[in-house]
């Protein structure tokens, strides 16, 4: 039974796949487009789109490769790697919170007339690939 519920969630899996490239290429039309006439890059809701597709595809490419290594019975969820994701995921928290403190400092010392939306989409999108960084330096710093 585990089996063919595994080939159903990765068949799942494989659909929210392609569903993430295919919005990711919809964003980044949209982004362009915005571009070539003059817009904001982060109009329309550009940028949210854009970070979903990312989302999803980071989620699905995970979900394949676990459900990949659980069908060849391997097990890849142990506590050294659920504390691996934890510890990740807050100093990656942290590291947002510290930059979005910093970057309002900075606009209100120096005057810099940085708009808030973009800084933070940008800071943002900083967060979530800091996230993955810190992740897989603390799981190869335990490999050693």
């Amino acid at each position: 039974m585990k089996i063919k519920e595994n080939k159903k969630m990765l068949l799942m899996s494989k659909i929210n796949l392609a569903l993430s490239i295919f919005l990711l290429a919809f964003a980044s039309f949209v982004t362009i487009q915005n571009i070539y006439e003059g817009k904001p890059y982060y109009e329309r809701g550009a940028i949210f789109g854009f970070l979903l597709g990312l989302t999803l595809l980071i989620g699905a490419y995970f979900n394949i490769k676990r459900f990949k290594a659980e069908s060849e019975g391997e097990t890849i969820a142990d506590e050294r790697s659920r504390r691996v994701g934890e510890k990740a995921g807050s100093f990656a928290f942290f590291l947002l919170i510290a930059c979005l403190m910093v970057s309002g400092l900075a606009n209100s010392i120096f005057n810099l007339r940085l708009e808030y939306t973009s800084t933070v989409y940008l800071i943002s999108v900083a967060g979530a690939f800091s996230l993955l960084i810190i992740g897989f330096y603390l799981d190869k710093k335990g490999d050693e």
